[in-house]
């Protein structure tokens, strides 16, 4: 990505930055509060005359401040005065100054930490990725005012920069705006583009321009073109131009905007191209050529207690996220429309949703609308009992994707509650019985679906969780191996029985909107958490859990890590209905951390009937330095055609290396044991090109589920001013640099 270099917005922004920091410079409170000592070197020496209140250190000296407002400060010079009846700090030859991240250098410094008033000659600053430098500095933050003669900007950290912004001078007025006269930029010695003079305000951002080039066997040649105006203070826009030669041109604008506090703040996003070469969907139709992307968010608060969202996305088909949106599609494969108003007091929240359905090639529930109440849990009066209630109304249709699962809708109406008593015995043991009811109504279903009756049902439901907490500290436990300081071990056991008996109205006889969805983690078993309404059956079920917890201190600063936690659950079934064991699947997570850079997990599904595992997830991560680091991992899901259908027996390793100060590697691997398929493989390298950092990235695809193979080659070039990247950044984010979302 190639952005413009003329933000000069961001420029003046930085350049105030490497001289105002946490609202001050320097010293940002009153002194008072302020604590600082002279610190000689082994040559330098110092002195303190009472009568005029001057101290003075000379031949190598430092002056450490701390200051609670700002974080400190440090200056080393070769000699110091201090003049403690009017505040005046004088720091000669070889000044060093370092602050919260900001190096500056210079000959001569003058700071009235009374006044805050600073004058300086000749010197050098920096502030990642920013150094700049000039003739002279003057700077009064109380009032906000600067002044910064013959300076230049750059982000090349070389000591003879190559890319730079030179200035004959530089006015910063009440922190808000800049004036800036003769701003050059230079590439080396050769004038590139002369602006007698600029203005600007400081809380505005500029444009900025931004390209992408590649290849990729599905798209061809391309060329990702995006442009950022920040179109007023409240409205960010940004407009795409793509190019891809087998599939045309694409683009359309985005806004990012800010109605105030009360209005709310959102996105809009649009997207639209004629494609050239479309392939089938899900359902087996041929996609269409106008294909299109329409996505709204919006939330705002508009008291303390009342929120609104809503949330737009509109697509042409159920494809276009994954063929060009890729990493938007890896988090939400389908996105949800839907309308919500929640008011929230301090025991309950009422709530308002309406969800359409946006798109007719996905499943979904439209819920038109749903109103929901819900008593969170509270004490009743003075009394022991504790109270919790959901309430809900609303009118629902199951829509299918596919024409041979036919659609149906009805109206429902449901409402729980629900008593509990937690109590606490013998110092360590918790206990909390509950006992709870619920009431649904159900009308006639309607629709080409399944037409069922007005049907109400009947549920009671009653259990028990206890639930003990025990720990022991060994103080003078010590582990060179395991870098440990103190050792804490806290277990707790629990137990939750839920009983349910058959309710009037089965699940086969009431119309499905809420269901029970498969899934490889344990669900919760207790309502209310177990949200899934209509699939509420009786049950019998005691669900044992032990959490165990391994604490100890590492490093200088005694930081508390998680040398082992392990949480092991399973359900036990005392009344199995027909086709379901006596217990159910047993899930163990544990994470081992025998050293601050050495992360070992482990998340298993294991079926006690059949011995076998369903899920076993398992991955070592070692990052020892920046220099480099390594992640291997291996994630097994069993075959269930029922559930999720086509397992997978995945290896996976990423690995990242850097080499120097300037170059790095990143190396990713996904291979499917199953069929002996390298499924995903990519290749970066990375360059800090003093000015620039930039990215080079090969990705082969191999994919299953009858998709073709494809392969990307981009390049991604971003100026350390205003990154889109840094080196290693896409650690977490796998797509990031093939499509830019």
């Amino acid at each position: 990505m190639i952005s413009n270099m003329l933000d000069w917005t961001n420029i003046f922004r930085y350049l105030l930055c490497l001289f105002w920091v946490n609202g001050g410079f320097l010293f940002a409170a009153d002194f008072s509060d302020v604590e600082w000592e002279i610190v000689p070197t082994d040559e330098g020496v110092w002195s303190f005359n009472h009568e005029t209140n001057i101290a003075t250190a000379f031949y190598g000296v430092a002056i450490n401040i701390n200051d609670p407002s700002s974080g400190g400060a440090s200056i080393q010079a070769d000699r110091i005065t201090i003049d403690a009846e009017i505040g005046d700090i004088l720091a000669e030859g070889n000044v060093s100054m370092h602050q919260n991240g900001v190096v500056w250098r210079g000959e001569e410094i003058r700071y009235n930490y009374i006044t805050r008033i600073l004058a300086a000659g000749a010197y050098r600053a920096g502030q990642s990725p920013f150094i700049a430098s000039g003739t002279e500095l003057y700077a009064d933050p109380t009032a906000g005012n600067y002044r910064i003669g013959s300076a230049y900007v750059s982000t090349d950290d070389h000591e003879e920069p190559f890319l730079k912004v030179k200035m004959e001078s530089v006015d910063i007025i009440n922190q808000e705006r800049f004036e800036a006269q003769g701003s050059t930029v230079y590439a080396g010695k050769v004038p590139l583009i002369r602006l007698p003079k600029l203005r600007g305000n400081l809380d505005r951002s500029s444009s900025q321009f931004n390209t992408t080039p590649g290849y990729r066997s599905r798209f061809g040649y391309f060329l990702l073109n995006e442009y950022n105006w920040q179109t007023s203070e409240n409205l960010d826009t940004t407009f795409n131009f793509d190019y891809r030669t087998s599939r045309g041109f694409a683009g359309g604008p985005d806004f990012d905007y800010d109605l105030g506090p009360v209005w709310g703040s959102g996105e809009l996003q649009t997207y639209y191209l004629n494609d050239r070469n479309t392939e089938l969907d899900a359902q087996g139709n041929r996609i269409t050529n106008d294909r299109f992307r329409f996505g709204w968010f919006h939330q705002a608060q508009i008291n303390d207690q009342l929120t609104a969202k809503v949330s737009i996305q509109k697509m042409s088909d159920s494809l276009l996220n994954r063929d060009f949106f890729e990493t938007f599609h890896r988090q939400n494969t389908q996105p949800k429309s839907y309308i919500e108003l929640n008011q929230q007091w301090r025991n309950f929240a009422l709530s308002a949703l309406a969800q359409p359905r946006m798109n007719d090639f996905f499943n979904r529930v439209e819920r038109i609308p749903e109103i929901k109440f819900t008593g969170l849990r509270q004490q009743i009066g003075v009394t022991p009992l504790f109270y919790e209630s959901e309430t809900s109304a609303g009118y629902f249709s199951r829509e299918y994707m596919y024409d041979n699962l036919p659609d149906f809708d009805a109206a429902r109406f449901d409402s729980f509650h629900q008593m509990l008593y937690p109590k606490n015995y013998f110092g360590w043991l918790n206990l909390t019985p509950r006992i709870g009811g619920r009431y649904s109504y159900y009308s006639s279903t309607t629709g080409t679906g399944t037409t069922l009756n007005e049907q109400t049902r009947f549920i009671f439901n009653t259990g028990t969780e206890a639930s003990v907490k025990l720990s022991r500290v060994f103080p003078q436990y010590k582990s060179n191996i395991f870098d440990a300081r103190g050792l804490k071990h806290v277990v707790v056991p629990s137990v939750n029985y839920v009983f349910v008996p058959e309710p009037n109205a089965r699940p086969n006889s009431i119309p499905q909107f809420d269901y029970d969805m498969p899934s490889l983690r344990m669900l919760p078993i207790d309502f209310p958490a177990f949200n899934a309404i209509d699939a509420i059956d009786t049950s019998n079920v005691m669900r044992v859990g032990l959490r165990n917890q391994l604490q100890t201190k590492r490093g200088e600063d005694e930081i508390i890590e998680n040398l082992v936690y392990w949480n092991l659950f399973a359900d036990w079934r005392l009344h199995p209905e027909v086709g379901q064991d006596d217990f159910a699947d047993m899930t163990s997570d544990i994470n081992f951390r025998p050293r601050s850079w050495l992360n070992m997990g482990s998340q298993v599904r294991y079926s006690l009937e059949d011995e076998d595992y369903r899920l076993a997830d398992q991955s070592i991560t070692l990052t020892p330095n920046d220099t480099w680091s390594l992640q291997v991992g291996n994630i097994f899901i069993r075959d269930e055609p029922t559930y999720w259908g086509t397992g997978n027996n995945a290896y996976y390793t990423r690995f990242y290396y850097r080499l120097n100060e300037n170059w790095g590697a990143r190396i990713n691997h996904h291979f499917e044991a199953r069929d002996n398929r390298m499924e995903e493989q990519s290749y970066t390298v990375y360059r800090d090109f003093r000015s620039f950092t930039g990215a080079l990235s090969l990705r082969m695809r191999n994919p299953r589920e009858n998709q073709e193979s494809d392969y990307t080659i981009a390049l991604v070039i971003s100026m350390k001013a205003f990154p889109r990247f840094d080196l290693n950044s896409d650690i977490n984010r796998p797509t990031y640099l093939f499509d830019g979302n």
